[in-house]
């Protein structure tokens, strides 16, 4: 029977917050913001959990998984320099046959949304939640005026948990690695797999309250949202 893995990612800084502390580590609603996705995932029909976080925080996290009881959660493991290179040591730690890569700054992410994209992940060999984008989207050129906007119609938000076969994912680490890839401009999980291995990730209907947190204001609506 092929197993589940999810990683969840508690390594950032989170300078948008305006604060010393990690985001992932405030509490809302006497709770650290990175349990509600630990719980979230032990519910889950995942049968491991891998948390990283930074290296000086291992210690930290082993006793919010302890306190939360969060029996899944086999490895505490310390990220890498950039985002990308956390996932990737995530996913080398992990040891199910499709890995769940989850942002530990999304606390809302539900039952039906998990659910779904373990469905689709084992169809398609990669799957992404994805919503749709309501505000107009220009860039701006380099003279400082505005472009055309883009059809929305033909853009969504990205959001997590992305999910991969693993042994894609790592064959496409590989191959980047081996290329000398500049993992700072790797933004999401998807592009890895794209970059690496040329496959499009199947999108799955994502959720509003799937939000990053990443500013007091978001911590002010997850506190209304709990």
């Amino acid at each position: 029977m092929e197993t589940i893995s999810a990683i969840v990612l508690a390594a950032g800084k989170g300078s948008r917050m305006k604060s010393d502390r990690p985001k992932q580590f405030m509490e809302v609603a006497g709770k650290p913001l990175i349990a509600y996705s630990l719980e979230a995932f032990e519910k889950s029909a995942a049968d491991e959990i891998v948390l990283v976080t930074g290296q000086s925080d291992i210690e930290y996290c082993e006793k919010i998984v302890r306190k939360y009881k969060v029996s899944k959660c086999t490895q505490v493991t310390a990220g890498g320099a950039v985002r990308a290179l956390s996932v990737y040591n995530g996913i080398k730690a992990a040891s199910g046959d499709y890995v769940l890569i989850h942002d530990g700054a999304r606390p809302l992410v539900s039952q039906r949304l998990i659910a779904d994209t373990i469905e689709a992940v084992e169809k398609y060999k990669a799957a992404v939640p994805v919503i749709p984008v309501k505000d107009t989207i220009r860039q701006i050129s380099p003279d400082g005026t505005l472009m055309d906007a883009f059809d929305r119609s033909k853009l969504v938000g990205m959001q997590t948990p992305q999910a991969f076969e693993r042994k894609s994912i790592l064959s496409a680490y590989e191959k980047l690695i081996s290329d000398v890839c500049d993992f700072s401009q790797i933004t999401d999980d998807v592009m890895i797999m794209e970059k690496g291995a040329g496959l499009h990730a199947h999108p799955v209907p994502g959720e509003e309250e799937n939000r990053k947190i990443t500013t007091p204001e978001d911590l002010e609506w997850l506190a209304s949202h709990i």
